[in-house]
């Protein structure tokens, strides 16, 4: 996995090498994006009143990066920089930590001939006024690889012109959830797997360029639009005229809203109606909706004629975080939540965060309820972001939100990338699942939301591992401390121990009758286990329902 990135502060940063284009890319970009641009070395010649080369001749190298420190803490709290580093800025350890709070670290490379022909010209390179300034080069970037290392993206500026150079480090931060808060949207978060490879992107405004972004391959072809009936005005009939306009052939298909639609019986009325409208193998599916409508038209994408691609474009935070990304879709039997399915990975995932201006607020707190499990499972700081952000977050600030999609697709594209059919660890992304489905299924005419029952078996689920000595008690703490302050305590008064006991004991999750149930050690980290039984989680329910 990539480094798990830390909470938002406002800066991206450029090092590397003298002569690697530094300087060149960040004032592109400044001018681009309208930041202000802080060159680290020219602050350093304007406080003492010297030159580099004269700070270096009279004080020495490690005054001089003493003075990159000094810099660099009166830097830490600043937002909206693009701030364009020394070459050895990263050889001290406490500047590699203080850059990493700010933001990603870009490293530029380039050959040793390569900064030779650029810095040939320059009276400003103390450190090249050597006899042999071509060898000392050599040895100095074989002295800093490891620094240089320590940076979150590498590129290297060869071949690149400043323009090329300026936009292979645009690509890297709509990727990043720090960077893509300064960087200009749409984010675009890479899911790898290989031909099954897509890209999630995330912006303001997104459901009125679905087109664009999912262009058909010619005019005419046939797009099948799956909503629920709530949805088709308020978000179907924008993603239609988009569609339309680039040249889709459009037919909307709406089903009732709420999850007693994502059934095997729904799932066949849509493929008869596919079939009746005479839709063929080089259709596309196009998902609009909450998780609900995502599972549902992605199962009709997988079956119907062997399998259509599809397109998800989810509306509510559950679904924008978790159900829309990983290719998981699925309808429910009776018996339990989604036992018929398959893995489909889509085509492309769209999400506009204008959706979440008007979504209720119930639903809200259900999105946040995986927000959190992807920071307890995976980063640490995410986690701590929340405790200190949430009331933001809930008031729908929109760089709390584009920071939290970012991360939370970013976690989730890694565990799928790493394995995209659920053999192995992708499992962890059930932390809380296997007692928060049976609590979800059997509450009476599901009264649960999948966040609120999700959230209910986070709690419970670490509460057993405690039990067993496989978390620490600050986990449980924590995760309740955060939970409540997100609204996620719901009223399990009417639901069924039996039922539920039942409902479990019908998880996929089983294998041969035993569980590899998803723990949290402490926050951040989690392991797959065996050492907890299913008896012991339905001693767990039983505790939660009298």
């Amino acid at each position: 996995m990539t480094h798990a990135l830390r909470p938002p502060v406002g800066a991206i940063i450029l090092t590397g090498f003298m002569g690697t284009g530094k300087s060149a890319v960040a004032e592109l970009l400044s001018r681009r994006w309208g930041l202000e641009t802080v060159d680290t070395d020219a602050m350093i010649k304007e406080q003492v009143g010297a030159s580099i080369a004269e700070i270096f001749a009279t004080r020495g190298e490690q005054h001089f990066r003493d003075l990159e420190t000094d810099i660099l803490t009166q830097l830490a709290e600043q937002r909206g920089l693009i701030i364009s580093t020394g070459g050895g800025m990263l050889l001290r350890e406490h500047n590699v930590e203080l850059l990493r709070q700010m933001g990603p670290i870009i490293c530029l490379h380039a050959s040793a001939e390569t900064i030779m022909e650029r810095t040939a010209a320059s009276s400003e390179r103390p450190l090249l006024n050597k006899p042999d300034p071509q060898t000392e080069i050599q040895q100095l970037l074989a002295e800093r690889d490891a620094a240089y290392q320590q940076a979150d993206y590498h590129i290297a500026t060869d071949e690149l012109s400043v323009e090329q150079a300026a936009e292979a480090v645009a690509e890297a931060m709509r990727a990043d959830p720090r960077g893509c808060l300064l960087a200009p949207e749409p984010v675009e978060i890479p899911v790898e797997l290989g031909d099954d490879s897509y890209t999630i992107h995330i912006g303001k405004g997104l459901l009125e360029a679905v087109g664009e972004i999912a262009a058909p391959d010619q005019r005419g072809q046939r797009a099948a639009l799956i909503t629920d009936d709530n949805l088709v005005e308020l978000y179907g009939s924008v993603v239609a005229e988009s569609l339309e306009r680039v040249g889709w052939d459009v037919a909307l298909f709406a089903v009732p809203s709420g999850e007693g639609s994502k059934t095997l019986a729904t799932a066949g009325q849509l493929c008869d109606q596919l079939a009746e409208a005479g839709f063929d193998r080089s259709s596309v599916v196009f998902a609009v909706g909450g998780g609900m409508v995502g599972d549902l038209a992605g199962f009709v994408a997988a079956v119907f004629m062997r399998g259509l691609e599809f397109v998800q474009v989810p509306t509510t935070l559950l679904a924008q975080v978790d159900a829309s990304v990983g290719g998981k879709v699925a309808v429910d039997l009776p018996r339990a939540k989604n036992l018929v399915g398959a893995f489909h990975q889509p085509r492309a995932v769209i999400i506009d965060t204008n959706t979440l201006e008007t979504l209720p607020e119930r639903q809200l707190c259900s999105g946040l309820a995986e927000v959190i499990k992807h920071a307890a499972i995976a980063d640490e700081a995410m986690f701590g972001y929340l405790e200190e952000n949430l009331e933001r977050l809930e008031k729908r600030d929109p760089v709390c939100l584009k920071y939290v999609l970012a991360r939370n697709c970013q976690i989730k594209a890694e565990v799928v990338a790493a394995d995209p059919h659920e053999q192995g660890q992708r499992a962890v992304l059930n932390f809380g699942h296997t007692i928060g489905h049976a609590l979800e299924r059997a509450a009476p005419q599901w009264q649960l939301s999948h966040g609120e029952a999700i959230a209910v078996g986070m709690v419970a689920e670490s509460e057993v591992a405690v039990e067993k000595e496989l978390s620490e008690p600050d986990v449980v703490e924590r995760l309740r401390r955060l939970i409540t302050q997100a609204g996620l305590q719901p009223d399990l008064a009417g639901i069924d121990p039996q039922q539920a006991g039942t409902a479990m004991s019908a998880d996929k999750k089983l294998r041969g009758g035993r569980l590899r149930l998803p723990v949290v050690p402490r926050i951040g980290q989690v392991v797959l286990t065996d050492q907890i039984q299913l008896t012991d989680l339905r001693e767990a329910l039983v505790r939660l329902l009298e």
